[in-house]
């Protein structure tokens, strides 16, 4: 049966995401990809020029995930509770998942260090920011709440608190209580917010 070029893509899209979770960034080769997606590896190279530009797609299509994680959170409750649960969903995610940000964190070093080759590391930030920016102006705004900080600065804030325990919890889930000290983190920059 044959593939379309589209559904090809998708399926090696697909392919370059789960090999990264379960293996890591290092072990995508176009062999590999090939291999995982169970096709040829004349196809992979005709459907993508390269390694770069599906790691590229790989990382789009990681983006687009952003949206559909946060249309569960209702704006109605404010913007401290909106906070608190993106903070609950990441965490939640990262003890149940913790191969995928392990893949998530290993792409964005890969992107950096590719910086003058690819604008991949340039969207990854700005993407998150985007995407929590609406939700946390959306909950401000539908309850009245006075942030005293900006939204941009209290999203890249939160990112920061998040990166910073999820990297100490990767690196040993039972070394200490990691998603406590998170919590009391975040709790300190919405109090600094004034939320």
């Amino acid at each position: 049966m044959r593939v379309s070029s589209k559904d090809r893509k998708e399926q090696l899209i697909s392919a370059t995401v789960e090999l990264m979770r379960r293996e890591g960034v290092q072990s995508v080769t176009m062999r590999a990809i090939a291999k995982e997606a169970k096709a040829p590896l004349a196809t992979a190279n005709y459907c993508f020029s390269g390694k770069e530009e599906l790691m590229e797609a790989a990382a789009e299509a990681w983006l687009k995930n952003l949206s559909s994680f946060s249309g569960d959170i209702p704006a109605h409750l404010g913007l401290r509770n909106a906070v608190e649960q993106v903070a609950q969903g990441y965490w939640r995610a990262l003890e149940e998942e913790p191969g995928s940000l392990l893949a998530e964190i290993e792409l964005i070093l890969w992107a950096t260090r590719g910086a003058p080759v690819s604008p991949l590391a340039a969207k990854i930030y700005p993407a998150y920011e985007v995407e929590l920016g609406g939700i946390f102006s959306s909950a401000a705004q539908s309850n009245g709440d006075e942030c005293r900080i900006g939204i941009p600065e209290l999203v890249r804030s939160f990112l920061m608190i998040y990166d910073g325990a999820a990297l100490q919890y990767l690196t040993d889930p039972t070394a200490a209580d990691h998603r406590a000290l998170f919590f009391m983190t975040l709790d300190a920059l919405l109090t600094r917010a004034g939320v």
